[in-house]
């Protein structure tokens, strides 16, 4: 985990890697926040998909 090191060729944490450990983590809990947001409107949606997939006449397709 030396991606910092090798494309700006700096080093805040002196090799330790702590830098990108607390990018990734930074990028994973922002991830996982908005997912915990938007929890709700998944089920919902997905739900809704699923009964008008029943509803539609034919088979749905364009090139008949």
């Amino acid at each position: 985990m030396d991606f910092i090191e090798r494309w700006l060729h700096i080093s805040p944490d002196g090799g330790s890697g702590a830098s990108e450990l607390l990018i990734a983590l930074t990028v994973i809990v922002t991830i996982l926040g908005v997912a915990w947001v938007l929890r709700p409107y998944f089920p919902r949606s997905f739900k809704e998909f699923l009964e008008q997939l029943g509803r539609r006449e034919g088979d749905g397709r364009f090139d008949n």
